[in-house]
């Protein structure tokens, strides 16, 4: 009903061949082109057919997004007694369950929002990333293709690189007898790589400083959990959309951003009595493969488009030396 009755109103009731809706998609879609992602996500409820237009805008922002190589996600996932000793984790982009990689308008997403006309359909995209160490503006070392010399400069660099790259991301967290849960603090980051490494030219904050709990109840079912599966693999939702994961430790209420981590407990104890009541929770240490890292599609658009605009508004402010005197009219 409500979709009809947008659809009145787009209409001139007295001439019905200027109804909105008789324009072809590709005119519709060059229209909503011309406006910001937020204007979009805005008026994405005026008609379920403007939904599937605007998600297919966002599918192609995102594909531009994705292309872009002075722009760079970067995590910060710490206890908060090493705030200042921990490092920041680059993320490579690796692709939004329910959006093709390559081509905007093909997914799953489509169908789910043909079934669906609500307006949750954007909020279930979540974009994946992968945490690394590796630094992107670091000096990369090509083999040639005949092969390396065993023992050579270039063949130790390689396997160094080659091992970075597969380098798990782990994070360890301890557990005293009497604490019932431990805090991380997270940080998500779009930054504009600058000219020299470790220099940043701008920093859009997707999530700011959040402090989590991590319940101890929580980590031993995860850690039991991998003990059963043995691959630290989480199975799909039917739809193929992320955002129900167990195994997943948001940052925040609103579910913005996540972290996918597999949980294994580690022979860590400290001063184990040698009579221990059976309802007696023991201190243990646990150790977090941060797998993904799981950013909201919508949110992460708003923070490219607002780096790209202040991009361009810092470009534009310059200052022009030179000569402006004029020859006197005759």
């Amino acid at each position: 009903m409500a979709s009809s009755e947008n659809d009145r109103i787009a209409c001139n009731e007295r001439n019905p061949a200027t109804c909105l809706f008789d324009l072809p998609n590709e005119v519709l879609i060059h229209v909503l082109t011309c406006l910001d992602t937020l204007p979009l996500l805005q008026i994405r409820a005026v008609a379920h057919r403007f939904q599937n237009l605007i998600i297919r805008i966002i599918h192609a922002r995102l594909l531009q997004a994705a292309a872009l190589k002075d722009r760079k996600l970067i995590l910060e996932c710490y206890h908060p007694s090493a705030q200042y000793t921990e490092p920041y984790l680059y993320c490579d982009y690796l692709g939004t369950p329910g959006l093709s990689g390559h081509t905007a308008g093909l997914g799953s997403i489509y169908e789910l929002a043909d079934e669906h006309s609500g307006e949750g359909t954007l909020r279930k995209l979540y974009s994946r990333f992968r945490p690394t160490r590796n630094d992107p503006q670091q000096v990369s070392y090509y083999s040639h293709p005949a092969g390396d010399i065993p023992g050579s400069r270039t063949s130790e660099r390689a396997a160094a690189r080659s091992s970075m790259q597969t380098e798990a991301i782990n994070q360890k967290v301890n557990l005293e007898a009497d604490e019932l849960f431990t805090q991380l603090q997270f940080i998500a980051s779009l930054v504009e790589i600058g000219p020299r490494r470790g220099f940043f030219i701008s920093i859009q904050n997707i999530v700011e400083q959040k402090t989590t709990r991590v319940f101890r109840t929580w980590l031993a079912e995860r850690a039991k959990q991998t003990k059963v599966t043995e691959t630290g693999r989480t199975k799909a939702s039917p739809s193929g959309i992320l955002g129900e994961d167990d195994s997943i430790l948001w940052m925040d209420q609103n579910r913005v951003a996540g972290l996918k981590v597999r949980v294994q407990e580690r022979g860590w104890r400290k001063n184990v009595p040698i009579l221990l009541h059976r309802d007696e929770d023991q201190a243990v240490g646990y150790s977090l493969e941060l797998q993904e890292l799981l950013i909201s599609t919508t949110h992460l658009m708003l923070a490219v488009e607002k780096s790209l605009h202040q991009r361009e508004q810092d470009s534009g402010r310059a200052m022009v030396f030179g000569s402006f005197a004029t020859a006197n009219p005759q």
